[in-house]
């Protein structure tokens, strides 16, 4: 089968969504609750109907292009599913029998040959699409938000994102004979989805950078496409086929460092593991677990007896101040006591620590420990102070009884 510049960039652009959808499968697939099974349903519908469009682009086999129609029929009532989970609501049943009657009228639809289907088939499919996706919008705007919590709120409204792009991106998928676009962009809206997905794993983002994030991308692979389409006159035909080209990998890579770091973090040995699962029932035991974090060197736990090289009482009143000192506190330009300061940096040098905890204020005991430079981080730091503010709740517990 012979390919030109408009299918190799179709095929380039829908393999790199089949990717990022499978990249998404397996980061939700470990989930086991409703909400996740609707989604996964979603996912694997858009998987098949991809891995089917591009077979049947390469092969010309019928029976691909027959689950490609099923396929693109059942996304509504897959969309739907989806929706009614997220707002915990069931939908109108005039919208559900919109939804299931059309795919089970286009899966009937996909057994005719293309040559007597052609172009009104796909005329009828974009216009179900096109309808069923904007129904589903009007559920997601007149929605009850006080009945949903903000996390919720949140996952609905980057679902609603989507559509900006699924909407528009939708009518070049088709080409039901009306207009000819150079390159499908659907691919695109499905990357931006799988993006949106992986970034619900990270309350910190929110949607602003998200759109931001997006915005420098799609500019940055303008700028890219329309450069090498300089390069080697390629037309606009052509540019716009480069710049598709290079957002749908820039978004696959982005989607992929997304899942890893996600699943890194998942995976991380944090310090608030141990607080979740160390010993609360003495102060000792419990900072005695910090010896065995992969985090740190070697804790050790030193007693005011073991202190007699310094002068406690202005170790008490620095560590009193903040209860967690690093070798940062110790710089010249550090705005501490002098006292302090030489206190901190003999401690310090002494057990070749980088960060003293208190323990204990009366009796004095504190924490000497070392955490690499290149271990450390601000949300560390913080797991930290954390850290020490549990065993001295565990050490005053420990003093009323």
């Amino acid at each position: 089968m012979s390919f030109d510049d408009t299918l190799v960039a179709d095929t380039i652009t829908s393999l790199a969504a089949l990717f990022g959808l499978l990249i998404v499968i397996s980061v939700v697939g470990g989930r086991d609750d409703g909400l996740s099974r609707r989604f996964l349903f979603g996912l694997r519908v858009l998987a098949v109907l991809l891995a089917c469009r591009i077979l049947d682009w390469t092969t010309g086999l019928a029976l691909f292009r027959f689950v490609t129609i099923a396929a693109a029929g059942l996304l509504p009532l897959a969309a739907l599913l989806l929706t009614e989970g997220l707002l915990r609501r069931h939908a109108p049943f005039a919208l559900k029998f919109f939804a299931a009657s059309g795919a089970l009228l286009f899966l009937l639809l996909a057994l005719i040959p293309e040559s007597l289907a052609e172009p009104w088939r796909m005329a009828m499919l974009l216009a179900f699409q096109f309808g069923g996706f904007v129904a589903i919008g009007w559920l997601v705007m007149t929605r009850d938000r006080d009945s949903l919590s903000a996390a919720e709120n949140r996952t609905v409204e980057r679902m609603a994102l989507s559509l900006l792009l699924i909407l528009p991106f939708m009518v070049t998928d088709y080409r039901p004979g009306l207009f000819e676009v150079p390159v499908r962009l659907g691919g695109i809206a499905i990357l931006f989805l799988c993006w949106l997905t992986i970034g619900l794993g990270r309350a910190s983002l929110g949607h602003r950078d998200t759109i931001g994030a997006f915005a420098v991308i799609a500019l940055s692979s303008v700028f890219a496409g329309l450069a090498l389409g300089g390069i080697d006159d390629l037309g606009w035909r052509g540019s716009v086929q480069g710049v598709v080209i290079v957002l749908s990998a820039t978004l696959l890579a982005v989607i992929y460092n997304d899942s890893v770091s996600l699943t890194a973090e998942k995976r991380r040995d944090s310090l608030l593991k141990h607080m979740a699962e160390g010993d609360l029932t003495d102060s000792a035991r419990f900072l005695r677990g910090l010896q065995h974090h992969i985090l740190v060197d070697g804790a050790l736990i030193l007693p005011a007896a073991d202190l007699g090289d310094f002068d406690l009482k202005v170790l008490a009143r620095a560590l009193e101040q903040a209860p967690v000192r690093s070798l940062a506190d110790v710089q010249p330009d550090a705005p501490v006591d002098e006292d302090i300061r030489e206190q901190l940096a003999w401690l310090f040098e002494k057990y070749e620590a980088t960060h003293v905890l208190l323990a204990t204020l009366d009796p004095l005991a504190v924490v000497a420990l070392n955490m690499p430079a290149l271990a450390s981080s601000p949300g560390v730091e913080m797991e930290l102070r954390a850290v020490q503010r549990m065993a001295m709740l565990i050490a005053q517990r420990e003093a009323v009884t």
